[in-house]
């Protein structure tokens, strides 16, 4: 038996092909396919994470959800709200969650997190805070952020003048700390 080939076909069917092993590459280059996925990539331009994630370093994040629920530890990166006169895009460290009493710091200069020392292995060095701040209570839909170089970040203890908390809808990426490039 002969098939009959129809050319037409053959050529569509070539420029489908061709177009698809073009374009891919660039599409997946532009991160388009990541977002689809629900991740993007951000470098992150200062010290300010520092040991955790080097000035430079590309790292991927999952794009928040509806449903998101800020976890103590998460590294997230957020828009700065407008009282803190910040534009762009920032990271560092939930330190806070909705409904979480924290302050600076107890008699070793570690924060106290609802009344008990709050170990940070993460940081680059101690004290977890030159700036005494609290007691509060981070306000529901909102967290309190540090980075993790302490005495190099602009983080909440900075903004303690306007409302030094983050909306939690700022938050526009959860760090995946194993993709740091």
């Amino acid at each position: 038996m002969i098939l009959a080939v129809d050319n037409a076909v053959v050529k569509r069917f070539g420029r489908y092909v061709l177009s698809v092993v073009v374009c891919l590459p660039l599409v997946a280059g532009c991160g388009v396919i990541d977002i689809m996925a629900g991740r993007k990539g951000y470098t992150v331009p200062s010290k300010a994470m520092e040991p955790t994630i080097m000035a430079g370093r590309h790292i991927m994040a999952v794009l928040p959800d509806d449903d998101y629920a800020p976890e103590l530890g998460d590294v997230v990166f957020f828009r700065a709200p407008e009282s803190w006169e910040m534009n762009g895009v920032y990271v560092s460290r939930v330190i806070g969650v909705p409904g979480a009493a924290i302050q600076c710091c107890d008699d070793q200069g570690r924060i106290v997190l609802n009344g008990r020392p709050l170990e940070e292995s993460y940081i680059k060095e101690p004290p977890a805070s030159r700036e005494t701040f609290g007691p509060l209570t981070v306000p529901a839909g909102r967290v309190w952020v540090q980075g993790d170089n302490r005495h190099m970040a602009l983080d909440s203890r900075h903004h303690q003048g306007a409302d030094p908390t983050i909306p939690v809808s700022n938050i526009v990426g959860v760090a995946d700390l194993s993709t740091v490039k």
